[in-house]
């Protein structure tokens, strides 16, 4: 049941925007809208803005899922940001520069900006709530991450994620519009180690999509390497100066069990495609995009290079990717020696001769 519209005293409503009408940036802007904020969204493609106007529906990004009537979308980037309290970033890591530039200048101080991507840019190294902070220095920023499987949350299953920022009342704002009986917020002050969770969640979710694509479906597999995983990620996070526990709450331990456990999740798509013989020309056919994971993982494993940080378990799947090993040889390998091997220091499984 959706909500009146919220107004600020005087009877104005309150605007919010959105950037990026994909699966996460719609099933985000829907429930804003549901909450009852008058939401203005944007996206590339003409005709995901026409359906969403003139049906209320998102049949290519978010099937089955009728969006409220306080969304409109557009294809005019500067109306998203038109006297919007907050706008949520959610393209693509890697288009955040190209897209946003054009509107650098011109928008408010006071917006709040949500960052929803998970990605690094592979040459400033810099992730995707820095690059957004580095666009706009002017505006309050807010990270968004945790276990929030999109085809969920936007069919009312509950969700809990995790807000990131420096000031308490920027965080309070934005939970007001995202809070509700199925959909809630947490606070933390420490946004590189939520940001970074849901970038390295994303990684290790392909990897596990490359035991489900072999069929192996072992709980005490499953459960050894997430655990190896999570140890890996917050290992990488406290070099890149993250806080340690923060990986093991929402935004770390949450987010790689939704990711890598998830039917929905893209990243463990990738790897059950893996598993299944395709190469990366034939997985970007199918996909449409290679997932952020597939992504972030060369410039994770360059800043773990330069940070002196051992990060055995993702050079692995690097190679599987890049055919240095087959999936089966991976599996044995982690299998037979990489569990031994972590427990004596964390050494690099690679085969002898």
């Amino acid at each position: 049941m959706h909500r009146g519209m919220v107004e600020y005293p005087g009877g104005k409503a309150v605007n919010t925007g959105i950037v990026g009408l994909g699966n996460m940036g719609i099933a985000i802007a829907n429930l804003i809208a549901s909450n009852g904020y008058k939401v203005t969204g944007w996206e590339h493609d003409g005709g995901v803005v026409d359906e969403i106007n003139r049906r209320h529906l998102n049949s290519r990004f978010l099937p089955g899922v009728a969006l409220s009537t306080n969304l409109k979308a557009t294809k005019e980037l500067g109306e998203v940001f038109e006297e919007a309290e907050a706008v949520f970033i959610a393209v693509p890591s890697a288009f955040i520069k190209d897209v946003l530039a054009a509107v650098k200048d011109e928008v408010g101080e006071e917006t709040i900006l949500v960052n929803l991507a998970k990605g690094l840019d592979r040459h400033t190294g810099l992730t995707s709530f820095q690059t957004v902070a580095s666009l706009f220095p002017r505006n309050r920023t807010v990270m968004l991450s945790g276990p929030s499987i999109a085809n969920e949350f936007s069919r009312r299953m509950p969700t809990v994620v995790v807000l990131a920022g420096r000031e308490r009342a920027d965080l309070t704002a934005v939970a007001r519009m995202l809070d509700n009986g199925y959909f809630r917020t947490r606070f933390s002050d420490d946004a590189t180690g939520v940001e970074l969770g849901g970038i390295l969640k994303n990684i290790y979710a392909i990897g596990l999509g490359m035991f489900d694509g072999k069929g192996i479906r072992s709980v005490n597999f499953r459960s050894a390497y997430l655990t190896i995983a999570l140890e890996e990620m917050a290992n990488i996070g406290a070099r890149m100066g993250a806080r340690r526990e923060t990986f093991f709450y929402l935004s770390g331990l949450g987010d790689l069990i939704a990711t890598s456990l998830s039917e929905h999740s893209h990243n463990r798509r990738m790897g059950e495609l893996l598993a299944g013989g395709f190469d990366l020309r034939e997985i970007r056919r199918r996909m449409g995009i290679l997932p952020e994971g597939y992504a972030a993982m060369l410039s994770i494993l360059y800043m773990a290079e330069k940070l002196h940080v051992s990060a055995p378990l993702m050079k692995n799947l690097w190679d599987v990717i890049n055919g240095r090993y087959e999936v089966e040889r991976f599996i044995s390998l982690f299998i037979q020696d990489f569990i031994e091997e972590a427990r004596d220091g964390g050494a690099d499984m690679q085969e002898e001769g």
